[in-house]
């Protein structure tokens, strides 16, 4: 699976939780509740996918490497370790690494 296609796969399994959280069974809604759903399900998912992702891999480790290759962790800081760079950002408790049935995620909690 490429990088695109697992964060794409990711993003959308973290929007589908967060707006079945907010919304609750699509039976229950109306017409206009559904589609107020499928936009805010849509932007959910470019939310992931722009800002909250920062990386995805099948591990933590493709993770952080992904992250590095989007520009959005600068791996130079930490001397190109990635075990020195997953403690750093897990001790600084902005970034989750989160475990999925598709992959990793790094997810930017500040961004939400």
């Amino acid at each position: 699976m490429s990088s695109a296609q697992r964060r794409a796969r990711i993003c959308a399994r973290f929007a589908h939780r967060d707006i079945a959280e907010a919304f609750g069974p699509v039976k229950d809604l109306d017409a206009g509740g559904r589609a107020w759903r499928r936009d805010s399900l849509a932007s959910t998912f470019r939310d992931y996918r722009d800002a909250r992702a920062m990386g995805v891999g099948a591990d933590w480790r493709e993770a952080l490497t992904d992250a590095a290759a989007t520009g959005r962790i600068d791996l130079a800081e930490y001397d190109g370790d990635l075990e020195t760079a997953r403690d750093t950002l897990l001790h600084g408790a902005i970034w989750e690494f989160v475990t999925t049935p598709d992959g990793v995620a790094i997810l930017d909690t500040c961004a939400a």
